[in-house]
């Protein structure tokens, strides 16, 4: 088994702005965005479509992530256009998943191997 890297032990104060990040992205919608605006930068309008939420809980989720450097925005004319801001952002998302998809793949093995 390869040796994990280690890492330092944070005090009380960054973990506490760690957690609120993290609870930035504990919401399906949030992460929904999140998802939709790893493939590039996209105006509100694109966003309202893609996500299917309504514009009031769209302009909520996104002052949400901005509040916590997730997402950025820039006018251009009379569009809002959001972005991830935190590019690290996409790697723990990348990882989060490929993390589930072995724990499903176990899953399945095993299930498979139970005979049921």
């Amino acid at each position: 088994m390869p040796r994990r890297k280690r890492h330092p032990t944070l005090p009380d104060g960054p973990l506490v702005l760690v957690a609120a990040r993290f609870r930035a992205l504990g919401d399906p919608s949030r992460l929904k965005i999140v998802n939709r605006l790893m493939n590039g930068e996209q105006a509100v309008q694109e966003l309202l479509q893609e996500t299917g939420l309504t514009q009031t809980n769209l302009s909520r989720h996104l002052g949400i992530l901005r509040q916590q450097g997730i997402v950025e925005r820039r006018s251009e004319g009379n569009r809002a256009l959001f972005r991830i801001a935190d590019p690290t952002l996409v790697d723990v998302c990348e990882a989060v998943c490929a993390g589930l998809a072995d724990q499903l793949a176990e899953d399945l093995d095993e299930f498979q191997g139970s005979g049921i």
